[in-house]
């Protein structure tokens, strides 16, 4: 008996899928051009939704008219919030929209997607097995492997997947809703015996990744910054990625970053999305203006940015070098705008040398290999991914699944000089608006 296929069923589908991706991808490509490599990623998440319609669907066109309703729409509802998003950004460029609007929209879409593949998971599984149970028993004309694997099996294994699916839909929400903020100081002693004796001691604190444009108000941002100032720093590094999209972002924030007190000064780099190259501007010079405003606005705040230049600090009569470069990162996605021997050029040999770099592929791909007179340097970029398990004795980030070095510090002997590098796991939030077990993090070092 062959199976009875509806052509035309599968033919509607098709067209379906085919019009919302290249609708997605075209509307992408024109208004978020870097965002472009992010669609097979959104491809996958149409097929999911369209993989898992076809195994509810059967219970929900079961209820009575409102319920089935209701349950259509809960499905859907994480590609009807794409689809209000995609195409607002038609008819709105995304960095002038309301910042609270546009996380919370593509944080909420990313906890529905992100919840329903664990569901996919459980799904393909069990569909594998039903497919090695037809293939045995067409192949062999037995029934005694099939036996093992009954009906009761597969509806256990969908129900464990319903059960995990919804458990992570609600841990997410809790992570936006309770630990976004919930800041954390980590305190590193940092040892070296090319520490002058005066500078033993001097308390450093470093922050990174603050994205204000993921901020919902200024309260969470005053309570990280009365944390910081009773730590009573001699020096404040920021490490990168003040905003998400444009500069307009840090308008409400200037009178509360302001505050921040560094006895011998407090210095910041540019991280990738500080550039503008997210968003579509309207020309070349609204975009160099972009990047002026945020030159301006450090200078409103006091803080000293340092672009691929380097500057001495004293104390008595010794030294200590920071050096600061713009974005350098490996992946082809992020500006390499860094220039390591512009950024150490009269530099003295002696000083103990402090780098910050905001991503830490920079010193994986060249600080480590080639510049051994950087003693110690400073990364953020990875967030830890914002999800992972952080214990006294144990740390785990999918994080480190794309990257070398993803929170906290590594030791690295370059040409026989020890090397270090700290990875700072953010104080802001990107893409997703919360945090699951990696808290952000206010760094404290001390220098021995």
């Amino acid at each position: 008996m062959f199976l009875k296929i509806n052509y035309k069923k599968i033919g509607l589908n098709l067209f379906i899928f085919i019009a919302i991706f290249t609708g997605v991808f075209l509307i992408t490509a024109y208004e978020m051009p870097k965002y472009k490599g992010f669609m097979f990623s959104f491809l996958l998440l149409i097929l999911s939704d369209f993989y898992l319609w076809n195994h509810y669907k059967q219970f929900i066109i079961k209820q009575i008219m409102l319920i089935r309703l209701f349950l259509m729409f809960l499905f859907w509802l994480a590609m009807i919030l794409s689809f209000v998003f995609f195409f607002s950004a038609l008819f709105s460029n995304i960095k002038d929209w309301n910042p609270v609007f546009r996380t919370y929209l593509t944080g909420f879409i990313l906890v529905l997607y992100l919840s329903k593949l664990i569901a996919v998971m459980f799904l393909l599984v069990a569909d594998l097995l039903r497919f090695l149970k037809f293939a045995f028993t067409f192949l062999f004309k037995r029934n005694r492997f099939t036996q093992k694997f009954s009906n009761k099996r597969w509806k256990f294994l969908l129900i464990v997947g319903n059960f995990c699916s919804f458990s992570l839909f609600i841990m997410l929400l809790w992570g936006m809703i309770f630990t976004e903020f919930d800041f954390q100081v980590r305190k590193v002693s940092i040892n070296s015996e090319r520490i002058p004796q005066s500078f033993k001691g001097m308390k450093i604190v470093q922050i990174s990744d603050i994205h204000l444009g993921s901020w919902y108000g200024k309260k969470p941002l005053q309570r990280a910054v009365n944390m910081i100032n009773e730590l009573k720093p001699d020096l404040i590094f920021f490490t990168g990625d003040m905003v998400n999209y444009s500069t307009k972002e840090t308008q409400d924030y200037v009178d509360v970053l302001k505050q921040l007190r560094a006895k011998k000064g407090i210095f910041a780099i540019l991280g990738n999305h500080d550039y503008g190259d997210y968003v579509k501007w309207n020309s070349a010079d609204e975009k160099q203006k972009n990047m002026q405003d945020l030159e301006d606005f450090y200078k409103q705040i006091s803080w000293i940015l340092l672009k691929n230049e380097n500057i001495r600090i004293q104390s008595d009569s010794s030294f200590i070098s920071i050096v600061g470069v713009e974005n350098w990162g490996k992946d082809a996605r992020f500006p390499k705008k860094g220039d390591i021997e512009k950024a150490l050029h009269g530099i003295d040999s002696n000083d103990y040398t402090i780098l910050l770099s905001h991503d830490p592929t920079h010193f994986q791909t060249l600080i480590s290999l080639q510049y051994p007179q950087i003693d110690l340097c400073l990364s953020g970029h990875t967030h830890g991914m914002q999800m992972g398990i952080s214990t006294d004795n144990f740390e785990w980030s999918p994080a480190q699944l794309q990257y070398k070095y993803w929170g906290g510090l590594y030791e690295n002997q370059n040409h026989g000089k020890k090397q270090l590098l700290y990875v700072n796991r953010g104080l802001g939030v990107i893409g997703y608006p919360g945090r699951i077990g990696i808290k952000p993090e206010i760094t404290l070092f001390e220098l021995n």
